[in-house]
């Protein structure tokens, strides 16, 4: 039985040609596709801004196979068109573009569940794991009872998120409102990976200090730190060395966002792998299942081979791409990472859900979507006291927004799109057809 997901990329996706020939993107890719196929994509308005032919300074040097069609795409359109024209997948996507969505699912909801019908789904939308006022559309400031001219949606940005949720009772929206506003709090998943590190894998992590308005991080010598901010409330996501002017001068800014300070690690410039995850719902629970899949790290070191590494040829090893070796001693190395990452993974999305339900915002419907897939940004760090390495956690990404570096390796993509399919439509489930009731603004 097919089943029609309501694909909506979020808007940061999109770009113009323009943008795409002065700058490069990770999440965009360049590649070949049946010229039908490419016809097709490139005539559906609503991918504006996510697919463009190829031009021909971009196709040349390049092998166009008979009867393809070469175009830059984004991966995330690449992601989707490769599930669509699988023979084993029973998902068909349907695009949107995300301002006709923002209005649609507004409608009254009679309406809305009319719209709705013939969806088992809907993917994608804001990301809301990120902060919104960072997003590429400008909602309408609260309190403003007439739309200004310089924003994007007639929706204020509480509005849009009570129409999502509203949504959720009509059908499943992936991933969870819910799930990822509580994602987007950076203390929530700081706080479960450092009791993680310290009960579950024993492995070393600095851990992290809550900064509270006006307090200046404790004494540490000359040790250099990490200040982040608030990724819910934040203008800059990426992290940067403590300045003091950043607490003193920033005063006006201390009710919008939390500081976290954290030992700078170098290690994090040396040896970063990311590791795309396909658990499904029922394999996360299983410490024995394998659910390493598509890695930006070819081939395998263990943490033992690594600190030899690191000793002898410091300058020139390549820790992403192994170069001989034995298929035991690859395999014994996956072995060890997948063993980390599963024992992090699965307490990690529990501790979520716990939280989720502590909180009594518990989505009834789905579980998790860290169950389907989740990218996970790995490196080493060396324990201060045994000088031994350890795997370190640096982030986790979910939901539309999560880059899947396309243009360093498209098949990344391929395969990513094709393992995912099957556990998200587990995660779907049966449709609820029970009756929606009108909730209270």
């Amino acid at each position: 039985m097919t089943k029609v997901i309501l694909v909506v990329p979020d808007p940061g996706r999109r770009k113009t040609r323009s943008q795409l020939q002065q700058h490069t993107y990770t999440d965009w890719v360049l590649t070949t596709l049946p010229h039908q196929e490419a016809e097709y994509l490139l005539g559906i308005v609503d991918l504006d801004g996510l697919i463009f032919a190829a031009t021909s300074q971009q196709s040349r040097g390049k092998e166009v196979p008979e009867g393809q069609r070469m175009v830059h795409i984004n991966e995330v359109l690449l992601m989707w068109h490769t599930i669509d024209m699988s023979p084993k997948s029973c998902l068909q996507a349907c695009y949107m573009n995300f301002k006709t969505f923002a209005e649609i699912i507004h409608m009254r909801l009679d309406k809305l569940q009319v719209a709705m019908e013939n969806f088992a789904a809907v993917w994608g939308g804001l990301d809301l794991t990120k902060n919104h006022r960072e997003a590429p559309m400008l909602f309408r400031p609260p309190g403003s009872s007439r739309a200004r001219g310089d924003v994007t949606l007639c929706c204020t940005f509480e509005k849009y998120v009570w129409a999502l949720r509203r949504l959720e009772g009509v059908l499943p929206v992936w991933p969870g409102t819910l799930e990822c506003r509580a994602a987007s709090h950076d203390c929530n998943t700081i706080d479960l990976l450092d009791s993680i590190a310290l009960d579950i894998t024993k492995s070393h992590r600095p851990m992290t200090q809550l900064i509270t308005p006006g307090e200046m991080p404790g004494a540490r010598g000359y040790q250099p730190v990490v200040v982040k901010r608030e990724a819910s409330a934040s203008r800059h996501l990426a992290k940067y060395p403590l300045n003091k002017k950043i607490l003193s001068t920033d005063t006006e800014k201390h009710g919008e966002y939390r500081l976290f300070t954290q030992p700078y690690v170098l290690e994090w410039d040396l040896a970063l792998f990311c590791i795309f995850i396909h658990p499904g719902s029922s394999k996360l629970a299983n410490p024995g299942s394998h659910v390493l899949a598509p890695s930006l790290r070819e081939g395998g070191w263990s943490l033992k081979e690594l600190g030899l590494l690191r000793k002898t040829n410091p300058d020139q090893c390549n820790f992403m791409i192994r170069e001989g070796g034995t298929r035991a001693e690859i395999a014994t190395a996956d072995t060890e990472i997948q063993r980390f990452l599963v024992a992090t993974l699965s307490v990690l999305v529990k501790g979520e859900e716990v939280m989720l339900g502590r909180a009594n915002i518990k989505n009834s419907l789905q579980p998790s979507s860290l169950r389907v897939s989740a990218r996970v940004d790995l490196s080493v760090i060396t324990d201060p006291e045994s000088r031994e390495l350890h795997y370190f956690v640096t982030g986790i990404s979910r939901g539309p927004g999560m880059m899947l570096y396309g243009s360093v390796d498209a098949n990344t993509v391929r395969r990513y799109a094709l393992e995912f399919a099957h556990p998200f439509e587990c995660w779907i489930g049966p449709r609820d057809p029970r009756p929606q009731t009108m909730p209270s603004t």
